[in-house]
């Protein structure tokens, strides 16, 4: 057997990837990490054009190209574009990395019917819309990796995140059924569920008076927090040139906490 350069198969030089929601938290440890990895990134965003700017900043002081991409992937007519502009600014997308969400948090029978649909349009209707958009190229390749950003509420449901958890769940369906139809391309597609991570998107609970430690240490059994680049680390194996032969997988990065049991089991090892 020849010998492996493992460097080879973590690498994507002369690869170009798409992050959606890439300007801040996890979207951006992500952009961060696949530029780390060789790749020319764009990133998207809504209307932070600050965040995304540095996010670009910083991959071009890697030495990668980088644009950002202020569009709301909600919207029917953006897929399409999107992809073309970061098509002609940056090279055919090799890499899809599909963060962006949104989550509104309300009883089933309190949610508005606008709130449903904002859910949908962007939690999945946008993923479709995406994949349309890039498979077929990749596919004609021979390469490709997509990675989905789904959550730990798709096994480990909150009684106010109904739709985000239902659109989370149909998410990974989504994968799974053409991962089975793409294998044989060279194009795998792969979701990553994070647990509770530390993001701008929780930070009323690290405000004072709030209930984020206590929250923190009951969410997981690792009794704490995940970080964004621990996400990040988990999407970059999957966008790895070196994962061939893992598709249609569902890795939590959580803490553990999609393990059914008591959170405080481990609280008294190591020793006994």
């Amino acid at each position: 057997m020849a010998a492996v350069d493992f460097r080879e198969l973590y690498s994507l030089a002369g690869r170009t990837a798409l992050v959606t929601g890439a300007s801040r938290g996890i979207g951006a440890a992500i952009a961060r990490i696949l530029g780390q990895m060789g790749a020319d990134v764009a990133v998207n965003h809504l209307d932070d054009a600050a965040a995304a700017q540095q996010v670009v900043a910083e991959l071009q002081a890697m030495g990668r190209r980088a644009a950002a991409f202020d569009v709301d992937v909600a919207r029917k007519d953006v897929a399409t574009a999107l992809v073309a502009a970061a098509r002609s600014g940056l090279g055919p997308i090799d890499v899809l990395v599909v963060s962006a969400a949104r989550s509104i948090h309300a009883r089933l029978e309190d949610v508005r019917e606008e709130d449903v649909d904002a859910q949908i349009d962007t939690n999945f209707k946008a993923t479709v819309r995406l994949l349309n958009a890039v498979l077929p190229e990749m596919g004609k390749r021979g390469f490709g990796r997509v990675v989905t950003i789904g959550s730990i509420t798709e096994v480990a449901p909150l009684p106010t995140l109904p739709i985000y958890g239902a659109m989370k769940a149909a998410h990974h369906q989504l994968v799974r059924g053409l991962a089975c139809r793409w294998a044989r391309h060279g194009v795998t597609l792969n979701t990553v569920s994070p647990g509770l991570i530390r993001t701008e998107r929780n930070a009323w609970r690290r405000e004072p008076g709030g209930d984020w430690d206590a929250f923190a240490r009951s969410c997981s059994h690792a009794g704490r927090a995940g970080e964004p680049e621990e996400v990040a680390c988990a999407v970059a194996m999957f966008c790895a040139p070196g994962a061939s032969f893992v598709t249609g997988e569902n890795l939590f990065v959580a803490g553990g906490a999609q393990i059914a049991g008591r959170r405080d089991a481990g609280s008294s090892v190591p020793g006994g």
